[in-house]
């Protein structure tokens, strides 16, 4: 499997999700909570003795706080549904959280890991370890025919989801996203907003995965994601290169006034922050404006969403959010 350019001007982290269950155990939705606690068990035992358990972490969503979770939610940890899970459902976190294991989420397990940028072969030979690992313990339902068994029949077959969160704001300035939704399916790719299926695209930020699972190797899902998010890498340049050449001035009115916004504003809701610096990410992909750090100042956008922010900050009311937002937004520029 070969190796993808990073792409980090225009894409943010990619994601490998794979999806198992236990085999003669019955799905999340069907379970008892005694076999929801067997599965939880079952998983984080399959690492004793091994040395990266130390640096692994199990949170339990029943012991963890409504914001806790929302965080989790927000720096992309873990789905909604596993947040509002009614059974018995935990988490395994690294220290760095580019490891996260969810378990009885859709599936008893669902595995993910992330890497910088646009980079499917670190973020997929780690998921197969991790797999691989389970493996020796755990019995994976399995049909000789169909693959692995999952819940929702889209995941079947490999079980293997790659995604990678992109920001399009030349395209999406340019209202060229449904056409871009229906190149993504005769591809056999979606694209969706910033929290996946549903959501929105804020900030110009949108997710590219696979659709496909079933009747395909997991190297040629990979090889298949990896051209289209190339191609959708070079659309966004393309686009980008004709704004500025178009509307030079004006591009650069709005880049630069979101960049005096966000070195000099007092307070800044989430909201503007997301796309102010979706502004200003743009002015540095155009060569408007120079030394900004590109995936740094994202990154920081999910430290600096409410929940995050009242976890890492404490109880602080809503306009001493919107201070210190502005304040670890205008450091981030400073250290550019």
């Amino acid at each position: 499997m070969s190796a993808v350019h990073n792409e980090n001007d225009i894409a943010v982290t990619t994601r490998i999700r794979i999806a198992r269950n236990i085999k003669s155990i019955p799905y999340p939705r069907k379970m008892t909570a005694a076999q929801a606690e067997n599965v939880i068990k079952a998983v984080w035992d399959a690492f004793d003795n091994l040395p990266i358990k130390s640096t692994l972490t199990l949170y339990r969503m029943d012991e963890l706080s409504s914001l806790e979770k929302k965080s989790m939610v927000e720096r992309h940890l873990i789905s909604t549904e596993l947040e509002n899970s009614k059974v018995p459902s935990a988490v395994i976190i690294n220290g760095d959280e580019t490891i996260c294991i969810m378990i009885n989420e859709e599936d008893h397990i669902r595995i993910q890991v992330f890497s910088e940028g646009l980079d499917t072969k670190t973020a997929y030979d780690s998921a197969r370890k991790i797999e691989a690992v389970l493996s020796e313990t755990i019995t994976f339902d399995k049909d000789e025919e169909f693959g692995y068994l999952t819940t929702c029949p889209t995941n079947a077959g490999t079980g293997l989801r790659a995604s990678v969160m992109l920001h399009l704001p030349a395209i999406n300035s340019t209202k060229n996203v449904s056409p871009l939704l229906k190149w993504a399916a005769n591809l056999g790719m979606t694209v969706r907003g910033l929290y996946g299926e549903g959501s929105k695209a804020s900030g110009a930020l949108f997710q590219l995965s696979n659709q496909i699972t079933l009747g395909i190797s997991e190297e040629e899902i990979i090889s298949r994601f990896n051209a289209a998010a190339c191609s959708l890498i070079s659309e966004e340049r393309r686009i980008c290169a004709d704004l500025f050449e178009r509307n030079k001035y004006d591009l650069s009115d709005k880049c630069l006034r979101s960049l005096g916004i966000l070195k000099n504003a007092y307070m800044i809701s989430s909201n503007e922050a997301m796309n102010l610096v979706s502004n200003v990410c743009l002015g540095a992909n155009s060569g408007i404006i120079k030394n900004i750090d590109n995936n740094a100042l994202r990154k920081s956008l999910f430290t600096v969403m409410p929940a995050t922010l009242l976890k890492n900050e404490g109880n602080l009311k809503e306009r001493d959010r919107d201070v210190k937002r502005a304040q670890i937004l205008q450091s981030v520029l400073a250290d550019s």
